[in-house]
Order: C-alpha cells, then structure tokens, then sequence
C-alpha cells in the first residue's frame, strides 16, 4: 500500500476587504471606557440610505437670510409656539379685525414647526455622529501612514528602488511637511504684526 503524502500548496489569497469590515480589523487606541475607542466600533451608515435635499433646493446665502428672515430675540421658540396654538383656536379675524392673520395659517404652522424642529435635531445629531466617526478614521489613517512612512524612510536607504513603489507616500509627507512649513511661517508672521503692549509692533 502506498502511503499518502500531503501535497504543499500555494496558500490561499487573502479574500479583499470591503472599507466597512476594514474599520473593524483596526486596534483601538484606548479602552473601551472611552468614547473615542467606543465609537471607532460602532457600524457604519450607509451614505446612499442618507436622504439628499428635495430637488431644486439652492442654498440662500447667509447674509441674504440675516437680513430678509425675521426672527425672536433670543431663544423664544417655545413661546412662539404657544402663541400659535393659542391663535390657531381662535377666530382671529372676528376677534381682531379683517386685517388679522387667518388662524389655519398658525394651525399650518405649528405643524410645519413641529416637523422642521424634529428634523434639525435628528440632522443635528447624525451629523455629529458622521463627522466624529469621518474624524476617527482620519486619525486611524494617519496613524497607519506615519507608521508605514517611518519604515519606509529606514528602508529606502538600503533599497533605493523602493522610491518607484511608494510614491504616493512620499507625495502626502512632503506635502504635510510643507503645509507645517506653511503654517509656522504664518504664525510668526501673525507674531510679528502683533502690536506689543505699548502700542508699538515688535521690532
């Protein structure tokens, strides 16, 4: 009888990722007592279930609005919505006069409030969500680069033909070693036009 032999076989290719699966395979930076640990593992929305703005919504620039929308001073919302409910029971026209508002328009608008305001905090929120989970992951890619980046440097010296390989790498570090530039130069130049405290600028 011939004894069987195991064959060696090339190892199976490692299956691709997907970018969702990917956030869970990244080391959190600290305990899950902390909230920036805690959220890095909390799933991902789908940006496609996000409604967009109804068609033909054009933002109104925001000097435009200060000047044309009117407003409470303070925050009075609650109150304007007393009042409204108040004179949406009302027969306004025959209580004040034919030039009063229509009570269906205040009865239209408790419930148009009521609907905007919910949206704004359920927005709100979400968008908090999204721009610390966008920042979370900003952080981690970071982290990875800077990692791959430092090895990189130490490797490149013994193997120059590496450069061809990791030029993209090399592109984002210098181009975050010029904008630290950048923004040192701005400082001391903010420095330099500061007035001192006499009244004089630095020399």
């Amino acid at each position: 009888m011939t004894r069987s032999r195991k064959l060696n076989t090339p190892a199976a290719h490692t299956p691709a990722v997907s970018p969702i699966r990917a956030a869970a395979l990244v080391v959190p930076e600290a305990d899950f007592d902390d909230t920036i640990a805690r959220n890095r593992g909390l799933p991902l929305l789908d940006p496609h279930a996000i409604p967009r703005p109804p068609v033909g919504f054009r933002p109104t620039d925001p000097d435009t609005r200060r000047t044309r929308l009117r407003r409470f001073a303070g925050d009075l919302r609650a109150e304007s919505m007393d009042a409204l409910r108040e004179a949406a029971g009302r027969d306004l026209q025959a209580e004040l006069g034919q030039f009063a508002p229509l009570a269906p328009r205040a009865a239209a608008l408790v419930e148009r409030l009521t609907t905007t305001s919910d949206g704004v905090s359920r927005a709100e929120a979400l968008l908090a969500y999204e721009r610390e989970i966008d920042q979370i992951a900003l952080s981690d890619a970071y982290a990875l680069l800077d990692l791959e980046n430092k090895q990189y440097t130490n490797a490149v010296e013994h193997d120059v033909s590496l450069v061809q390989h990791y030029r993209a790498l090399a592109k984002l570090f210098t181009a975050r070693s010029a904008a630290i530039a950048e923004g040192m130069a701005q400082a001391k130049s903010q420095d330099a036009s500061t007035p001192a405290p006499g009244g004089k600028a630095p020399a």
